[in-house]
């Protein structure tokens, strides 16, 4: 063989090809095995132009290196065929399966010149394809519809069903159900004993809520089933086609494993509702109470409760149940809407005892509710006298005439003297304990005190035999000293305080949320004037003996508003009028009143009729002065009127000094030069100063705290510690924009921010950190695989009559850390709310 060779490679030196092509064919003929003479033989073939040789030669390399699986050279002789012409579909074939794994982008391209090859000519080739494109692109839509087709025209059933299941389970993923279910029915078809295929089918219906066919298909399947996925399903279905008493038995299965199943338990309690099944729904809504608490999922059973108290329904026995739900959770606003209900289906029932119940449990809820009174005159002579007497006694109503009738004649009292233990409507002793209690709430302790003096001089001894009269001196730590002289009797008044007491309320909500001094006087003279139904409501702010450096006026519709000279000069002149009393000044006719004839020009000009007068004073300095304005008739000011505005004067007050105090904080305290924060220097002092307006305000505050350091078991990253810091920086110069007006935001630590929220509680503090959470989900750090992680301590600050603001603090301070640290020990991004202690006002 070598001398052909060898005489064949002189021949291609003297340019003879034809003689060494012929000495290469007899060196071959020698040694068949030897592929390197093949490829020779082939390249003289090609550069003698003999194609159907060299197709022959390059051929026999092909399936040569093939048979012993050499991708790499099968592959080169297949693409020098390639270039010589159509190349045979099996060939094709064969080296896509030797390049599969290594080369899967050109295996497919393989495969697909099969396909064109072939052209359905070779349907068993064709299939052969197509299931290897399925492996090589398994999200192929098209591969997989041609995958069924083929099979299914060879009669492979098994193949073309797992096709069809495969495409409707592509369709489904796209969200075109309709055809998803039309690939998984023909699946069905083709394989109804494979419980996969009818799975996959039921699972197609519930997505696109054809759940009558979820139960046909999954409901036959025989025995109860452990399969969860099945459960599930059917459960839904038989949920959604409203039959709650098949699906309940099948959530309670699967409760066991899936906890958020509570969620569907609750819905079937509210479809027994709809379906008026009373029974059902109350065992239901029983067992699932049961099962949060012996699990210990408070908050779980807490949002129950809340979901429970959103759902309109007329059934006693649930109102029953939900009463006392809400009432083992201290739940005041639901179990109020409850009761109310309640009340009004007894008394339709005519049960009118348990009516009677339900009213004496409001009233321990609210006993200034002003609905109670309306209730309880629904009661009158259905129940015993003396239950109905009780409870007029708690609301503070005067028996009935018909009881008066009935009452036992006494003795005429002494001249000079009240009754010793009056209650009801117009007696002055529940007007004085009302005006107290309303300057108790409000820590008025001045005005408080001066009305305890009065009762007590008015009412002597009267603690000894009116509990009420005891505990409120108690509260007050008031001890009446007596004297001999037999107390002056008095005019009943007959305003009843309550519906001032909610007024009062009302404003103060809204004075405690402004954040400017304007406001705070737009809000009070605007709630005042429209409660108080004034033709005008003036709030200045003043020194006395000068003009108001600010003045804010309400004007009734149709009354015109005043002049800015004459508002001035009137502001100016009241102020220098009351400066040296505390009291209000009260005229009910203005052109009658001796200490007016100064302003009578002023006060004629602006068609003034009544007026009251209140200083504004900040401990003794007075500060501005409120003024109440009736126009065109005169009014006459009722005393527990004047009381709830004088209570709502020192809120004015209070709540500008908490305005301007806030506003100096964030002036004085120095701020981070590139964050624009304010330093952690500013944290005590500001929330200091929040807990004094938490406590002048009866309000709430609220802390949190911002973590953006990787969690320990993270290992550190090349350059992680600068982008970190400009993560950081990028999100604290645009928190503040996501705040509100009243909320301060603090640079903690080099990787961490405090947020200071007045008037928020805990859970809503956690709302708050959510929404600012997804300002970080949108921001990704260089080289991190998702977003920054944020880990959150939220606490709410305790509401204690015995701590101190600096106690209060501390204990905040404490829980934060505290709730900081315990979300740290997640790798993930986690939100951490430690409760306040139990002790609360």
């Amino acid at each position: 063989m070598n001398k052909h060779i060898e005489k064949a490679e002189r021949f291609l030196q003297k340019g003879k090809m034809e003689a060494a092509l012929e000495e290469y064919l007899l060196a071959w003929k020698e040694d068949s095995t030897n592929n390197a003479v093949v490829q020779t033989v082939a390249d003289l073939y090609q550069r003698l132009n003999k194609v159907n040789e060299t197709r022959q030669c390059y051929g026999y390399l092909f399936d040569q290196y093939a048979e012993k699986s050499d991708g790499t050279r099968a592959t080169e002789f297949l693409r020098k065929l390639q270039r010589l012409g159509p190349v045979e579909p099996n060939r094709l074939l064969r080296c896509a399966q030797l390049v599969e794994v290594t080369k899967p982008a050109e295996a497919i391209e393989y495969y697909q010149q099969v396909l064109q090859a072939s052209s359905g000519q070779t349907p068993e080739l064709t299939l052969q394809c197509l299931q290897s494109l399925a492996r090589l692109q398994p999200t192929s839509l098209e591969i997989q519809v041609r995958t069924a087709a083929v099979a299914l025209k060879l009669g492979n059933t098994a193949l073309a069903a797992s096709a069809y299941q495969k495409v409707g389970e592509l369709r489904s993923a796209e969200g075109r159900y309709v055809e998803a279910i039309e690939a998984l029915e023909e699946a069905h078809r083709l394989s109804k004993e494979n419980p996969a295929s009818r799975l996959a089918l039921a699972t197609a219906c519930a997505k696109a809520g054809r759940f009558a066919r979820v139960i046909e298909l999954l409901s036959p399947a025989g025995s109860p089933t452990d399969n969860q996925e099945i459960l599930g399903l059917l459960a839904q279905a038989y949920l959604s086609e409203k039959q709650p008493q098949k699906a309940e038995p099948l959530y309670w299965r699967l409760l066991k494993t899936s906890p958020e199943t509570i969620q569907s338990l609750m819905e079937i309690a509210m479809e027994y509702l709809r379906q008026w099944e009373i029974s059902p729904a109350l065992e239901t809504l029983q067992k699932i109470d049961r099962h949060l608490a012996a699990t210990g999922r408070q908050k779980e059973l807490i949002a129950f409760a809340e979901k429970l108290s959103l759902i309109e329904h007329t059934a006693i026995p649930i109102l029953e149940y939900s009463s006392q739900l809400f009432d083992r959770l201290h739940l005041d606003t639901p179990l109020s809407t409850s009761l109310y209900r309640l009340f009004d289906l007894y008394v339709a029932a005519d049960e009118f005892p348990k009516a009677a119940d339900v009213l004496e449990r409001l009233t321990t809820i609210d006993p200034y509710d002003p609905g109670s009174s309306s209730k309880l005159d629904r009661l009158e002579g259905k129940i015993e006298r003396g239950m109905w007497n009780e409870l007029a006694s708690r609301l503070g109503k005067t028996p009935s005439i018909s009881d008066a009738f009935e009452a036992k004649p006494t003795e005429p009292e002494e001249a000079g003297t009240e009754p010793a233990s009056r209650t009801g409507e117009g007696n002055p002793l529940t007007d004085l304990v009302l005006q107290t209690e309303i300057f108790l709430q409000y820590n008025l302790a001045d005005k408080a005190r001066e009305r305890l003096e009065r009762i007590a001089k008015l009412f002597p001894h009267e603690e000894e035999k009116n509990d009420e009269v005891r505990q409120l001196y108690e509260r007050a730590r008031f001890k009446p000293s007596y004297t001999a002289s037999p107390a002056p009797q008095v005019v009943a008044e007959s305003q009843d305080i309550r519906t001032y007491l909610n007024r009062v309320s009302e404003v103060s909500r809204n004075l405690s949320r402004q954040s400017t001094v304007k406001g705070v006087l737009t809000t009070a003279v605007n709630d005042i004037g429209r409660l108080w139904q004034l033709s005008r409501c003036v709030a200045g702010l003043a020194t006395p003996n000068r003009p108001p450096a600010m003045a804010m006026e309400y004007i009734a519709p149709g009354i015109s508003p005043s002049d800015a000279t004459l508002l001035g000069k009137l502001v100016m002149g009241l102020q220098q009028i009351i400066a040296n009393q505390n009291s209000p000044m009260i005229a009910e006719n203005v052109s009658q009143a001796p200490q007016l004839a100064a302003l009578q020009a002023p006060l004629s000009a602006l068609q003034v009729q009544s007026l009251v007068a209140i200083p504004l004073r900040d401990g003794e300095q007075m500060i501005g002065i409120l003024v109440l304005e009736q126009c065109g008739e005169s009014r006459a000011w009722k005393s527990n009127a004047l009381a709830g505005l004088e209570a709502l004067a020192e809120q004015i007050v209070m709540a500008v000094a908490n305005v301007r105090l806030r506003n100096m904080m964030k002036t004085l305290a120095v701020t981070d030069e590139e964050s624009g924060l304010l330093h952690r220097e500013s944290y005590l002092p500001c929330l200091l100063s929040e807990a004094e307006r938490m406590r002048t305000q009866k309000s709430t505050l609220s802390g949190a705290i911002l973590d953006f350091s990787p969690a320990k078991q993270a290992p550190p990253k090349p350059g992680g510690e600068q982008s970190l810091d400009a993560l950081v920086l990028e999100f604290s110069n645009t928190v503040v924009s996501h705040l509100r007006q009243n909320d301060i935001a603090l640079k903690y630590a080099s990787h961490s921010l405090a947020l200071i929220l007045p008037g928020t509680t805990g859970k809503d503090a956690v709302a708050v950190v959510e929404k600012l959470r997804k300002l970080t989900a949108a921001r990704k750090r260089p080289g991190a695989d998702g977003p920054p992680r944020m880990v959150v301590g939220v606490a709410e600050a305790i509401r204690s009559e015995n701590m101190d603001n600096a106690d209060i603090i501390t204990e905040l301070i404490n829980r934060l850390e505290s709730a900081l640290e315990t979300a740290q020990q997640d790798e993930g991004n986690v939100t951490k709310l430690l409760d306040p202690p139990g002790v609360r006002l």
